[in-house]
Formats: structure tokens, sequence, C-alpha cells
């Protein structure tokens, strides 16, 4: 069973990532572009009424892959929870600040309250995906545990943060490209694939960070890279074609391809935690899988209703 699990916490936490990937960096662009006095530009119009929306997907279906990261790493989760203490618990309300941020962007009368809303969601939003690179390390580096609580330290300082904090600030503007283009046409889309490139080359820059400090991949997932791998060359050339045709097949090669690219990163990325999943037997007995199915059913046809009934 806890191999169901570890599956659907991967399955979900990529769904939870790409939502908050539009949020994160959709506010940046939008950011952006009101910065540089295009408040009209149609593309970020666009993005700025969707955000909240896209917020709230986001968080809801964080709460899954929260869930079964609890039940997977329960004494790490909660060692690092309380280790990183009131800092770690500032996550919360920064993501209501940015919640807020986004409606009061939408209702701003003037480009400048525009720009302090979208400002203050931006660095709501970076400060929680700091956190969370922050908190994954910690669960696994036990080692740091008794250092930190003996020092009273609420900051995890190892240098091995930043480089995976940028890897995924990297991800992210591709995953928001992929995500925006299917509501965009044309020079639209071309801009887009500009985005998506450019979160390639800061990805391709965090990996060799990595690699420079002797970070390396777990054997178990050598397949999954290579997966990866191809994934991520597919998916470069369907982008090229979106510059070549905007309304070509290209955007449909980009979404299969990141798409895989993004089950393989979930899994090399997990693959060093594999060995600290710990069975939980009462959990086991009361897994409710038949509960758990019919109200994820439930919850999709909720959701498809609520895209339609918003989109009509």
């Amino acid at each position: 069973m806890s191999r169901v699990w570890l599956v659907l916490y991967l399955a979900t936490w990529v769904l939870h990532f790409v939502l908050v990937s539009y949020v994160l960096v959709g506010s940046g662009y939008a950011l952006g572009q009101s910065l540089r006095g295009r408040d009209d530009d149609p593309l970020a119009a666009r993005i700025r009424d969707l955000l909240p929306f896209m917020l709230g997907c986001g968080i809801t279906a964080g709460v899954a892959p929260l869930l079964f990261l609890q039940l997977l790493h329960q004494e790490r989760f909660y060692t690092a929870n309380l280790l990183l203490g009131p800092r770690w618990g500032a996550v919360v309300p920064a993501l209501i600040v940015g919640f807020y941020a986004l409606y009061l962007q939408k209702a701003a009368t003037t480009p400048r309250w525009r720009r302090l809303a979208l400002a203050a969601a931006t660095g709501c939003f970076l400060f929680v995906a700091w956190s969370w690179t922050e908190l994954h390390l910690v669960m696994r580096d036990t080692p740091s545990w008794v250092a930190m609580y003996a020092a009273g330290e609420r900051f995890y300082g190892q240098s091995g943060v930043l480089p995976r904090l940028l890897l995924w600030l990297g991800v992210m503007p591709v995953l928001f490209a992929g995500l925006a283009a299917w509501w965009s046409r044309g020079a639209e889309r071309q801009r887009l694939a500009v985005v998506a490139f450019v979160g390639h080359v800061i990805a391709g820059v965090a990996v060799a960070w990595l690699s420079a400090r002797g970070s390396s991949v777990d054997p178990v997932a050598r397949g999954w890279l290579y997966l990866l791998i191809a994934a991520v060359v597919i998916e470069l050339v369907g982008w090229g074609l979106v510059l070549r045709r905007p309304d070509g097949p290209g955007l449909t090669i980009v979404t299969g391809a990141a798409t895989a690219a993004m089950l393989g990163l979930a899994i090399v990325r997990e693959s060093p935690r594999l060995a600290l999943v710990t069975a939980r037997p009462a959990a086991l007995e009361a897994s409710g899988v038949w509960v758990f199915a019919i109200t994820a059913v439930f919850a999709v046809a909720a959701i498809a209703w609520v895209v339609k009934t918003i989109r009509d």
C-alpha cells in the first residue's frame, strides 16, 4: 500500500506544482509587463484575471500531496516542521497575503497599486517556494537535526538550498508557458515560447551548479532520468515548432513531453527519500481506498463544472 500512496503522492504533487507554477510565474510576468508600462497587454490582462482562481486551484490541489507526504514521512516531516518553527509557520500567512494581493491587483484602479499588489504576491510566493525547498532538504538531512536544535537555528543554511530553488524556479516558467499557451494564439504563443526557453536556461544553470557541488541522481532513478532528458529534448523541439507555427501541432507536443518530463522529474526528486519511507500498519487497515476513489471522482467532476461555469 505504501507504493500506492507514493504513486498518488507523486501524481498529485505534479498537478499541484503545475498550478502553482502558473501563479508564481504569472504574477511575475504581469508585474514585469506593468513595470514596463504595458498594462494593456492582452496576455498580461488574461493572466491577471486568472491568477486568484489558479491560486485557489493550486492550494486545493496541494492538500492531497501534503497528506500523502505526512503519511509517508511522518517523523521526518514533523521533525522538520518543529526545527524550522515559526519561520516555517510563516508560510500560511504568506499564502493568505498573496491570495488577497491577487484580488487587490484585479480591483486596482491605478497601475501603481496594481504593481504594489503584484509585487507583494510575487514576494510571498517566492518565500513559500524557498520554504518548501528548505523543508525538503531538512527532512533528508538527519545529521543536522541535533545541531539545529542545539543552536536554536530556524534557517537551514546549507548551500544546497539555493541551487535547488533555482532549479525549480527554472522549471516553473516552462510549465507556466505550456499552460498559458492553451489560452493564447499567434504572437502570444511565440512570446510564451521564449519564456519557456528562458526557463530551460535557468534550470540548466541550476543543474550545472548542483553537479559542481557533487550532487548525483540515485541509481534507482537512472531510467527515469533518461526519460526526463528525452522528454525535455522533445519539449524543446515542440517549443521550436511553436515559434515557427504558433497554431500548429507544437503545443500538443510540448504538453505531452512536459507531462512526461514532470513525472520523471518528480521521481528523480523523490528517489533519495525512497529508503526513508515508513510503512504504517494502522493506516493500511484504515486506508479507505473506495472512499478515496469516490471522493476523487466527485472532486474532479466538481472542479470541471466550476471551470465550465466560469468559462461560460
